[in-house]
C-alpha cells in the first residue's frame, strides 16, 4: 500500500503443527505516525502479531515489510534495534541503574558514552522522571516508575517504530491513565509510529488513531473507534466495542444523576 510504513500481508502462525492457528491470513497496514491498538480476547493472536513484526516470533506463511523491505531479509539482532519495544512485565535489568538501563540499545549500536548519558538525562526528563533517578536501581522504583523507564529505553535509539505489549496493564488504573496520556503525548511530540496490545477495549478507544480487532487469530477489522463503536460495525466488533459505549453511558447517567434542577 502506498504511504505505509508497515504492512503485515496474510500472516499465519501455528505453534502445534497446524493442529491451531495463532494467527490465520492476518493483514494490518500503519501509515506514518499512526497510534494503532490491537484488541481481542486472549488467544486472539495480537502479541503473535506484534512480535511478528521484529522478528521475536517467525510466521509460517505470509509477509511484514517496513517501509516496502520485507523483515524476514534483516538481521534479527540489527532489526530490533531499530524498533522501540515496551513489555508488560517492565524487563528492566535489575543490576543496572536507570540510566544504564536506558543506554543500553545506543550502547549496544556503538554510540560514544557521553552521547548515550546525554541521551538516557535527556529521556529521563522526557518521560517525567527526575535527573536524581539515573543511579537508582529499578528496584528502589514503584510500579509505574519503572514502566516510565521502560518506555524511554524502548525510544533510547530514537526509532521510528515502537511495538507495546500491554504495557500498562498490571499498572493500577491512575497510574496506568497517566502512563498512557503522557505515553500519547510522547508519541505525537517525537513522531512515532505506535502499535499496542491492549485487553482494555476502552484504553484503546482513548488512545489509538485505529483499531485492530482480532478473534481467533484473525483480523475482524481496522478502523477508526468512531466507525468501529457504530452499530453497523461486524457482529464480533460490536460485541467487543460494546463495553466502552456501556461505561460511557452509565458515566453519562451517574453524572445526570448528581444534577440538581
Amino acid at each position: 500500500m502506498a504511504g505505509a510504513l508497515i504492512e503485515i500481508e496474510t500472516l499465519s502462525k501455528s505453534f502445534d503443527g497446524g493442529q491451531g492457528f495463532a494467527l490465520r491470513n492476518a493483514s494490518v497496514t500503519v501509515r506514518p505516525g499512526a497510534f494503532v491498538a490491537l484488541v481481542g480476547a486472549s488467544g486472539s493472536g495480537k502479541t503473535t502479531l506484534l512480535k511478528s513484526i521484529n522478528r521475536l516470533i517467525e510466521p509460517d506463511s505470509g509477509e511484514v515489510r517496513i517501509e516496502g523491505e520485507p523483515v524476514g531479509r534483516a538481521d534479527p539482532p540489527a532489526l530490533r534495534r531499530r524498533i522501540g519495544y515496551v513489555f508488560q512485565d517492565i524487563g528492566l535489568f535489575p543490576h543496572m541503574s536507570v540510566a544504564e538501563n536506558i543506554g543500553i540499545t545506543p550502547q549496544l549500536l556503538g554510540w560514544p558514552q557521553r552521547e548515550i548519558a546525554a541521551r538516557s538525562a535527556e529521556l529521563l526528563d522526557l518521560v517525567g522522571l527526575p535527573q536524581s533517578y539515573g543511579p537508582r536501581f529499578p528496584a528502589a522504583l514503584s510500579g509505574g516508575e519503572r514502566q516510565r523507564v521502560g518506555v524511554a529505553r524502548a525510544i533510547a535509539a530514537r526509532p521510528k517504530i515502537v511495538l507495546m505489549d500491554e504495557p500498562f496493564g498490571a499498572l493500577d488504573p491512575i497510574t496506568r491513565d497517566a502512563l498512557g496520556s503522557a505515553y500519547r503525548a510522547l508519541h505525537g511530540k517525537l513522531g512515532l509510529t505506535t502499535i499496542m496490545v491492549t485487553h482494555d477495549v476502552q484504553e484503546a478507544v482513548l488512545l489509538a488513531d485505529e483499531i485492530v480487532v482480532m478473534k481467533s487469530g484473525r483480523v475482524l477489522a481496522q478502523d477508526i473507534p468512531r466507525a468501529l463503536l457504530s452499530d453497523e460495525a461486524h457482529p464480533d466488533v460490536r460485541a467487543l466495542m460494546a463495553m466502552p459505549k456501556r461505561q460511557a453511558e452509565r458515566i453519562r447517567a451517574v453524572i445526570g444523576e448528581g444534577k440538581r434542577p
